[in-house]
């Protein structure tokens, strides 16, 4: 009995030198990023240092691949590395917009074949630069850029509230469906450091528009995908200085279709997070008068989130297919629906609830 136990304990023992040995002369990929520049495609990997040593000079380094094809160039990357390539740790893959203009549905059809990429990888859009300039900007508190931006998706809730954490697969359900626009997060370098964007917008497999900061935290709200959205008013009798509340979502925001109206129907807490008016909160109606205020606030940005969407023919609320899942009917003058708003919301510094409505 105690030699079965020995030879379990070295078989074990073994296999486990085995697996690090594997490790070791394999190039991890943590990120991955994709030009489409002069008709040739630029593919670079964000490879992790697994040297063993207490601290080493990088924490990652990069290598390129040029091609005709997608398929050339992810192998001319590969052709460059000494180590087997490792593509199963993959976190991120960074697309230029000329690339996701021109040549996404190629991309992502190469991705999906690759048997040894898991598609649980966040793909996101370069905005205004060369994906590789954003897989490029390494400095002491960014030594793997590929975590960084997969870290400030995860945490946007808590913060800007403007990406979307939306892995591969998610992105390929809507990549695939005529019945919405896809989206993804966009990613731009602010004095040389990633930064997140804003929502790129696809449409026909095609990359369309990259939405401002302000009207990607509106969709994050319209979505029931945002954790915090902060609306402010000026104070009435002082030249500087805001009233400032925090609506969280109780994913309580629904999109209704009929009788060529679209109804947004929002049922929104809030709370008071900052007031340089020297407002008297022990007052009720200074919550009433705070309700209607910040919902009028509230409608306008609505209505300028549809109107900019109808502008751009981007039907990323999904409405086409929300109205197909419903009526089994296909929605095709999507654009041309009135707008009605109805909106509550609880501000739960005393607990009441005020309930407007405006049509448009």
């Amino acid at each position: 009995m105690k030699k079965i136990i020995l030879l379990f304990i070295i078989l074990f023992t073994i296999t486990g030198c085995y697996d690090y040995q594997e490790l070791n002369d394999r190039a991890i990929v943590s990120g991955i990023s994709i030009d489409y520049i002069n008709e040739e495609y630029v593919v670079n990997y964000e490879i992790l240092n697994n040297v063993k040593t207490e601290e080493p000079e990088y924490k990652a380094y990069m290598v390129e691949g040029n091609g005709e094809t997608i398929v050339e160039a992810f192998q001319d990357a590969s052709d460059a590395l000494s180590k087997e390539t490792y593509l199963s740790h993959l976190k991120v893959l960074i697309l230029s917009e000329d690339a996701a203009k021109e040549k996404m549905r190629d991309i992502v059809d190469y991705m999906l074949r690759d048997p040894y990429i898991r598609n649980i990888f966040s793909p996101v859009i370069a905005k205004g630069v060369t994906a590789k300039s954003i897989l490029a900007s390494t400095d002491k508190e960014t030594p793997v850029v590929s975590e960084k931006i997969e870290t400030m998706i995860a945490n946007n809730k808590y913060n800007e509230n403007i990406s979307l954490k939306i892995d591969f697969d998610h992105f390929m359900d809507q990549f695939e469906d005529d019945r919405i626009d896809p989206s993804l997060t966009a990613i731009e370098l602010v004095d040389g450091k990633a930064t997140l964007a804003g929502i790129a917008v696809f449409e026909d497999s095609k990359l369309k528009d990259i939405l401002s900061p302000e009207l990607s935290a509106i969709f994050k709200v319209l979505n029931n995908d945002s954790s915090n959205h902060h609306l402010k008013i000026p104070c009435e009798n002082k030249t500087e200085g805001y009233t400032i509340i925090n609506l969280y979502q109780n994913k309580n925001t629904n999109l209704e279709i009929k009788e060529e109206t679209l109804t947004i129907k929002s049922k929104l807490n809030a709370g008071v997070l900052k007031d340089s008016c020297g407002l008297n909160f022990r007052d009720g109606k200074i919550y009433e008068e705070l309700s209607t205020k910040f919902e009028k606030i509230l409608k306008d940005e609505y209505q300028t989130f549809w109107n900019y969407i109808t502008m751009d023919e981007t039907d990323i609320l999904g409405l086409r297919k929300k109205y197909y899942q419903k009526s089994r009917q296909e929605l095709t003058n999507w654009k041309d629906l009135k707008l009605e708003v109805e909106a509550k919301i609880n501000i739960n510094k005393n607990g009441k609830t005020f309930e407007v409505r405006h049509n448009e």
